[in-house]
Formats: structure tokens, C-alpha cells, sequence
């Protein structure tokens, strides 16, 4: 934000990107300003939690953190059906051997 109204003569909000770009203004009851999702770059894994598979519902679940473009962290799950459980298993597995691979050593 780089004036409200009602600081020195600014009638309006006077807006511009957190990383730049072209400013733009909005009218200073705030009609056309609505609230704007920050949006996830990643998640990872959160470390010394264990994931827990749920028989009855058939599921597994991971807990994640997301990271948000803005800096900010949420924490969350991903929650996985046996069919991706499996899906992951076979990924994660091709990703262990392809880094013992790159390491010299043989899967």
C-alpha cells in the first residue's frame, strides 16, 4: 500500500505489488477491493511427525507445512488414498535409487 485515504490528499487506496510493478488506485470506501488469497510455493514434510494410516477409511495421511509466497507457513496434511499411497511408495522408492545412484553406490 503506498497511501490510504485521507493521508496528505490521497482520496483513494493507492496500491502497488509487493514486488513491484504498475501502481493502481481504488475508491476510498473499499468497494472494489476484496481480499486476495496468498498463494502456496511449495510444502514439505514436517519434520518429527509421523505419518498415520487410517484402516477404516482407507487413507494415509502426511503431515506437510505450505509455504506461501508471502513468507508465512501453514501447517496442514496430505492426505493420501491407498491406491496413491502405493503410487508414492513406487516414486519415492525410484527417487531413493536414483540418489544412491548419483551417490556411487548400487540400489
Amino acid at each position: 500500500m503506498v497511501a490510504l485515504p485521507g493521508e496528505g490528499s490521497a482520496t483513494t487506496y493507492h496500491l502497488r505489488p509487493p514486488r513491484g510493478g504498475a501502481p493502481w488506485s481504488a475508491p476510498a470506501d473499499g468497494t472494489t477491493l476484496s481480499p486476495v488469497p496468498v498463494k502456496a510455493t511449495h510444502a514439505t514434510i514436517l519434520a518429527g511427525r509421523d505419518a498415520v494410516y487410517d484402516p477404516r477409511a482407507r487413507q494415509g495421511s502426511v503431515p506437510i507445512e505450505f509455504h506461501l509466497d508471502d513468507g508465512s507457513t501453514l501447517d496442514g496434511a496430505l492426505i493420501l488414498t491407498s491406491v496413491e499411497l502405493e503410487w508414492l511408495h513406487q516414486q519415492t522408492s525410484r527417487l531413493v535409487d536414483a540418489h544412491e545412484r548419483a551417490l556411487g553406490g548400487t540400489p
